[in-house]
């Protein structure tokens, strides 16, 4: 599979720490963009058999977004409204524990999609959100 991805930089995920659900993997960590910065919540899972970052969810300060298939499908970053959504956050964990094969799905993931084990998600989505929050205080 040809690697499209988007101008941004691949997660390192030697530097992450990761939740297993299943087949998927998130992490969350808190990222410097130029300008910008904020936690954001990677997925990886398995796609036309390869492990790739399906989803990434920057929730940075001045221009939220989300990007579907990151690492392999060449698709524009969808901004999240914050004034409709509040905490762009809380926001992408709550979409992601209540919506995540919907998500897979759209970004061309629906091996992954038709896997997710949604209670071990709630599961680790607690995690996720606790680690991000953490994040966020220490870099307030």
């Amino acid at each position: 599979m040809e690697k499209k991805g988007f101008g941004g930089q691949p997660a390192d995920r030697s530097a992450l720490e990761l939740v297993e659900v299943g087949s998927l993997s998130l992490a969350v960590e808190y990222r410097f963009v130029g300008a910008e910065q904020g936690p954001s919540i990677h997925v990886f899972g398995p796609v036309g058999g390869a492990d790739e970052e399906i989803l990434r969810f920057d929730c940075f300060d001045a221009v939220p977004h989300y990007h579907y298939g990151f690492s392999y499908i060449d698709q524009a970053m969808v901004p999240i409204d914050t004034a409709a959504v509040g905490d762009a956050f809380e926001w992408v964990c709550n979409t992601v524990e209540r919506r995540l094969p919907d998500l897979l799905a759209k970004a061309d993931a629906p091996d992954a999609a038709a896997a997710v084990d949604m209670t071990g998600l709630a599961e680790a989505m607690v995690t996720i959100r606790d680690r991000g929050r953490a994040l966020a205080a220490a870099h307030a």
